[in-house]
Parts: C-alpha cells; structure tokens; sequence
C-alpha cells in the first residue's frame, strides 16, 4: 500500500509541476515551421534492435563516417528519436507495449534514412538523437511523426526543435481524436469524476463536459473559467485558429465537450486547448 500510494503522490506532483511549466512555456511561438524533409537525412542505416517505442540500435555498416556534427560515430549506434517520448517499457507505462509494437513494424530490419541536427548530435546518455525515415511504397515516412500521430508517442520538444510546429500538430490531432495512449479512459467525464479520483486523469488524455461561468483575457492567453474551479487554457498564439473558426463565441452557461490532457495545477485542473479541432460542441445557451 505504502509503495502504491507513493507512485500516486509522484504522478500528481508530476502533474502539478509539469502542468504549471506547460503553462508558462507555451506563449512563446516556436522559431521554426519546417516540415520533415528526407534530403536532411545524411546517414543510411539498418535497424538491428528496437528497444521500446522511441529507442533504436542501428548498423552504419563497415564503411560508415567517422562523423557528423561534431560528434564520432561507431558503426552499431543506439538511436532516440529526437522530439518525442514514448511510454515507458521499464514501468511498464501505459501504451508501452503497443508503442514498440508500431515502431517494429515501420523499422524493423529494415533501412532508414537518419537526420542528425548540428550541436544536438546526442543526449546525456550518449545515444545518437535523430528524426528517422523509412521508405514504403515508394513514399518516404516520418517515423517519429507517425508515432505522435498515433497517439503511441507524447512530444518532447527541449528547446527549440526543428519539426516542433509540426509535429505538434500531429500530437494535438491524436489527442483530440484519443487516439493510442490518449485513448486510455473512453468516454466523457465531468468535474465531479476529476475530483472523485484526481490521480486516475492526471496526465492523461479526457473528454470532459463542463459548464462554463466566466472567461479572462491574460498576456499569455484566454482562460474559461468553469464550474468546480476547473479551467480550459487557449495560448495567446493560438487565438487566431479559434476566431478564424468562430470557436470563440464561449458565454457564461455555455456547457463545452472538450479533449485534451488533463494537468493539475496550483490553482486547480486545466486543459489546454491548442485547437478547434479539440472542442467538440459548444451549446446549452441558457
């Protein structure tokens, strides 16, 4: 019991600490909006071993280059896969299992084509960080992006990422649809199910239905303030979407049905809401 309430106390302090940094960091625009492009790929390997849904070893074969970057290459490399963050094998997490299952499919013994970003070669474990493309049918497939776009992959963007705007895009179209790991609890749930079991949501992908009291615009962005202290968050940099899309005519009373990830923050739980696409109806206008 002590072992189990422990877990629990650290998945809600993670998502206390992890909620209140996503909130800080999200008004700032990304720096870049490139798409994934196979001619950035400069080394050709064979996949030898997956070792979970965002871990590869590869073989650069007998005449590989000694280097790329600025950092020494060995024939037999262990590859992560740069931007994302698959469950955890080891716990095992939650989707973990299937995440690895997608990845052996798309790379398994097979050929790729891997992106290497200059000064961001490795992580502090040593494994050689790169975007990972395979070629199927004649169509060249961004691996770490069919992942996100699965829902068998979360983002992690550590500074500023080549692909980050797209592959957010990718993450927030799995989250919207509980897509993968994003899928865990189907349905919908309301204020009163959060409270009654905060650690079951924490982290986790919801559709919940809420009555909306009041909305504040802030400099980082527009909160709607709902019933039982529970808030969605729309970063300032993403209004546009929504007025573009009319989503924004959101009055008190108005009941919202609305996907994303719940986190627990200070002054309660929130969701963010990165597009339209995530709210699925607006009504009940008293």
């Amino acid at each position: 019991m002590g072992i189990l309430w422990g877990m629990n106390m650290w998945k809600i302090k993670c998502a206390m600490l992890l909620g209140t940094f996503f909130l800080w960091t999200s008004g700032a625009p990304a720096e870049t909006e490139a798409l994934p492009d196979v001619s950035r790929a400069t080394l050709e390997a064979q996949v030898v071993r997956i070792y979970d849904g965002d871990t590869i070893e590869v073989d650069l074969g007998p005449d590989h280059p000694k280097t790329i970057g600025g950092t020494r290459l060995s024939r037999y490399e262990r590859v992560r896969l740069l931007g994302i963050d698959a469950p955890e094998l080891s716990v095992p997490e939650y989707y973990a299992r299937e995440a690895k299952s997608l990845l052996f499919r798309l790379v398994a013994h097979r050929t790729v084509r891997l992106e290497v970003v200059c000064d961001n070669e490795r992580d502090a474990h040593g494994r050689l960080l790169a975007y990972v493309y395979i070629r199927k049918r004649e169509k060249w497939i961004f691996v770490n992006g069919e992942l996100v776009r699965s829902g068998a992959a979360d983002l992690l963007l550590v500074g500023t990422e080549r692909y980050e705007e797209y592959l957010r895009e990718l993450w927030v179209e799995a989250v919207a649809n509980r897509r993968g790991m994003w899928g865990r609890y189907p349905g919908t749930v309301t204020v009163a199910d959060i409270y009654a079991d905060p650690l079951r949501y924490a982290l986790e992908g919801i559709t919940i239905r809420v009555k909306v009291k009041l909305t504040e615009t802030s400099w980082d962005g527009l909160y709607i303030i709902c019933e039982g202290g529970f808030r969605f968050f729309i970063p300032k940099e993403r209004l546009p979407r929504f007025e573009e899309g009319g989503r924004l005519e959101i009055v008190p009373g108005v009941e919202m049905e609305v996907s994303g990830i719940l986190r627990w923050t200070p002054v309660g739980p929130v969701v963010e809401v990165w597009d339209p696409i995530q709210i699925h109806r607006i009504g009940g206008v008293p």
